[in-house]
């Protein structure tokens, strides 16, 4: 291989100027999956931690506070972890969408393997208010990232 005037080898493109595209996109990967993680592992440590300690203590409503603000955390921290450089409002969107739907998917597996319960009784309880608390703090904890991204445009 031989250098060129400019830099690159054998005519192709310059490896330093490639460099920081590659960087930020696997930034942006390691954030998402970060975020996503952290949420998850938010739900099922508070989720697990409600059922067994909670609601039989306190009761679902002071359970639901309780996650709300466990989950609301999480979001929060795991947006402050962002590359908010690299985090356009439509990747936000998206890292929300796609996080939502392994939240979702991660629940239900959780009512059929773990609790024995059928996916629709199991999402019925979001129409108690216990439940609607709950939906809330994921909607706020999975919009924190867009939120912030639209506040730094």
């Amino acid at each position: 291989m031989s250098a060129t005037a400019d830099g690159s080898a054998d005519g192709g493109p310059d490896m330093a100027r490639a460099l920081p595209a590659i960087t930020t996109c696997a930034a942006l990967r390691l954030a998402a999956l970060r975020f996503a993680a952290l949420l998850v592992g938010a739900y099922l440590l508070s989720g697990s931690a409600r059922a067994v300690l909670v609601d039989p203590a306190a009761g679902p409503l002071a359970g639901a506070l309780l996650e709300a603000l466990w989950l609301i955390s999480a979001g929060l921290l795991g947006t402050a972890l962002m590359p908010w450089g690299q985090l356009a409002p439509r990747r936000a969107v998206a890292l929300a969408v796609l996080t939502a739907l392994v939240l979702a998917l991660g629940d239900a597996l959780v009512a059929v393997f773990l609790c024995g319960i059928p996916v629709p009784r199991h999402f019925s309880r979001f129409a108690q208010v216990h439940g609607a608390i709950q939906a809330a703090a994921f909607v706020t904890a999975l919009l924190l990232p867009l939120a912030v991204s639209l506040r730094r445009r």
